[in-house]
C-alpha cells in the first residue's frame, strides 16, 4: 500500500478538478480517481457540502494545537495524539495510535466564490445568516473557532495561511516551496475510533527537510490551516498488533519546538522541555503534505 500522492505539474492542475465537473475532470486527470491522495479526493465527491448540513465536528490535527498558546483549552476538540522522538523510527518500534474516521461531507468552493465569501470573525453574523446556522447553535461555535484559529497570530518561525479554495490551498504551498512539489496523505487500511497499538516496519523514507503541512477544519465549506515550519516529514509503514492491517503513515518531526507552550502535551509525554529535541507525530487521515518533488 502506498501513500496517497499528487506529484510535481500535477499538483499545480489539481484544482482544475473542483472547478468545473468533479468526476469529468477527475477522470481526465488522474485516469483512476483512486490513484488520488485520500484526503483529497474525499473532497472532490459530487453532491456534498450543501447549504443546511450539521458541520462536522473531527478533533483537529496536532500541529494546530502545537502552536496555540493556551493548549489545555482545546483539549477536547484536539486528537488523541502520540508524540515520539526522531529515534524512534526504526523497525519494530511499537506505538499506540488513534486513526479515527474523519467525516467529509463538505467540499472546496470554486475560487470565483471564495474570493467573495466574507471568511473573518467581524463578519460573523453574515456567514451563519448566508449558511443557515442559528446564532446561539454549537455549529455557530465551531465557525467562530476556526475563524479565531484563522485570525491568530503566527508563532516565530511558523509561516500560516487559511486556505478557503483549493487555488488558495495549491498556491501557498508554491509560494513556500516552489513548483517541483508533491502532494500526500496518509493511507489506512483500517480507521480506529480507539487507539490500538502499531509496531513502525522496514521502509521508513524521509520526505525532506521542508514541509507544507495543511489540517482540515470544521466550516461549512473546505478550509485548511496550512503552514510552513521547520519540520522534517517521513513515510512511516505500519501494522496493528490486534489484528494485522497496516497503515501507510506520514509523520512529522518538528525541529524548533522553543516557542510552543510548556505545558504542551508533547512534552509532557516525552518529559523533555521546549526547544530541546524534535518532537513527531503522524498526521490525521484528513491532513494534506506538500513537500519537495525531489523526494
Amino acid at each position: 500500500m502506498e501513500s496517497g500522492h499528487c506529484g510535481l505539474i500535477s499538483a499545480l492542475f489539481c484544482l482544475a478538478f473542483l472547478l468545473g465537473s468533479h468526476v469529468q475532470a477527475n477522470e481526465m486527470l488522474w485516469g483512476n480517481p483512486d490513484h488520488m491522495p485520500k484526503a483529497l479526493r474525499d473532497l472532490t465527491k459530487p453532491g456534498i457540502g450543501d447549504r443546511g448540513l450539521k458541520i462536522s465536528n473531527n478533533k483537529i490535527d496536532v500541529d494546530v494545537y502545537g502552536k496555540l498558546r493556551d493548549p489545555n483549552g482545546l483539549k477536547d476538540t484536539v486528537l488523541n495524539v502520540t508524540f515520539f522522538l526522531e529515534q524512534d523510527l526504526h523497525p519494530g518500534k511499537k506505538l499506540k495510535l488513534e486513526f479515527p474516521k474523519r467525516s467529509s461531507d463538505f467540499t472546496f468552493l470554486p475560487n470565483s466564490l471564495a474570493k467573495i465569501t466574507p471568511f473573518s470573525s467581524t463578519r460573523l453574523l453574515e456567514i451563519l445568516k448566508r449558511f443557515g446556522i442559528e446564532a446561539e447553535s454549537t455549529d455557530a461555535k465551531t465557525v467562530k473557532d476556526t475563524l479565531e484559529l484563522c485570525e491568530s497570530p503566527a508563532i516565530k518561525g511558523e509561516e500560516k495561511y487559511c486556505a478557503t479554495s483549493l487555488d488558495s490551498l495549491v498556491n501557498f504551498a508554491v509560494l513556500k516551496l516552489g513548483k517541483n512539489i508533491k502532494l500526500l496523505s496518509t493511507e489506512l487500511e483500517k480507521e480506529n475510533e480507539e487507539a490500538e497499538e502499531y509496531s513502525v516496519l522496514k521502509g521508513v523514507t524521509k520526505n525532506g527537510d521542508k514541509a507544507v503541512v495543511c489540517h482540515k477544519l470544521n466550516y461549512p465549506y473546505a478550509v485548511f490551516y496550512c503552514h510552513k515550519v521547520e519540520s522534517r516529514a517521513y513515510n512511516v509503514p505500519l501494522v496493528s498488533i490486534e489484528d494485522g492491517t497496516k497503515a501507510k503513515a506520514l509523520a512529522i518531526c518538528h525541529n524548533n519546538t522553543r516557542h510552543w507552550a510548556s505545558d504542551n502535551p508533547a512534552f509532557m509525554q516525552l518529559n523533555v522541555k521546549p526547544g530541546t529535541v524534535p518532537v513527531c507525530h503522524f498526521l490525521a487521515t484528513d491532513t494534506l503534505l506538500w513537500v519537495p518533488g525531489s523526494y
